[in-house]
């Protein structure tokens, strides 16, 4: 089972899961669509489940393993914390009650971003915890759910802290307002818009190309050694937005100036994190470096949101 299954990591990883497995999704399409799983639809059961909802797992069934990404955007955290709470908490626990019920691996998407600004670098599993938003502290709640969970119930589970994800199907939500840096710079420059850098660009991003976090979540849910443990997703290298903005520039063709606008609220400065355990636990490797993941994203733009 997948929550989140429509959306934009959740998709990737349903096309990765139904060519071994039958997949349920759980999706409520307010930041997935129904086309994303248009090449496996006619493999998976779908059904549309606000997960936030204890009603959710009733309609679930039985599932031998859980993989848990339905969540609401950072963005918007501050303006609507009860929302971000039933999101990213409450879904949480339900799922916890499901994989409880039905002896089922549960493999849980948090972010990079609870470790706050830096102490050192990179920042592994080791790194202290300082929540900037409530999407962060609701996060991170929800990965000591686990954890209780876990050592009540003996539940097998994996939490997976990723970085900055990108790629095909990431699309701009105005009405959420998630606004990713990458398909945001993408989708202003391809239409002619002037794309906004927030704050001096100085800031730090560590992206990791989408079909890479697919393979670390599958490679955290088929390794024994991975239960009860966490797991940074991420390549370990720095990108600023400004050296950002210019690669997706070169890469589009479309050379239009940015406005620059007040930093973000709980932006953090620098993102660099260390996927070395993940690397030895269950071999997980980088395989799309961003220049050529780039280029991947740019013509799927160009082929599906052109038209």
């Amino acid at each position: 089972m997948v929550t989140g299954g429509a959306g934009f990591v959740g998709s990737h990883l349903v096309e990765s899961l139904a060519s071994e497995h039958q997949v349920t999704v759980l999706d409520d399409l307010s930041n997935g669509s129904l086309p994303n799983l248009k090449t496996v639809r006619k493999k998976v059961r779908f059904l549309k489940v606000d997960v936030s909802k204890e009603t959710s797992i009733v309609k679930a069934g039985k599932v031998e393993g859980l993989f848990h990404l339905a969540c609401h955007p950072r963005s918007f955290s501050f303006s609507r914390p009860a929302k971000d709470v039933d999101g990213n908490l409450r879904s949480t626990v339900n799922m916890l009650e499901l994989a409880r019920k039905c002896d089922a691996k549960l493999i849980f998407t948090s972010n990079s971003g609870i470790y706050g600004e830096p102490q050192y670098f990179p920042m592994d599993e080791k790194h202290p915890i300082d929540c900037k938003t409530p999407y962060d502290v609701n996060k991170y709640a929800a990965e000591l759910q686990i954890r209780a969970f876990a050592r009540q119930y003996g539940l097998r589970s994996t939490v997976c802290r990723l970085a900055t994800v990108y790629g095909p199907r990431q699309r701009v939500n105005e009405k959420l307002g998630w606004r990713p840096v990458v398909a945001t710079f993408v989708q202003y420059l391809m239409t002619g818009r002037k794309p906004t850098v927030f704050g001096d660009g100085d800031q730090t991003r560590d992206l990791i190309y989408v079909t890479d976090v697919v393979d670390g979540l599958i490679g955290a849910f088929n390794s024994k050694d991975a239960d009860g443990e966490v797991f940074n997703l991420s390549t370990g290298i720095e990108t600023s937005v400004n050296t950002l903005l210019g690669q997706i520039i070169a890469t589009t063709g479309k050379k239009i100036k940015p406005a620059r606008g007040p930093p973000s609220i709980g932006d953090i400065r620098r993102m660099c994190y260390s996927n070395e355990k993940a690397g030895r636990v269950f071999g997980f490797q980088i395989r799309h470096p961003l220049t050529v993941a780039l280029r991947e994203y740019v013509d799927w733009y160009k082929a599906n949101m052109t038209r």
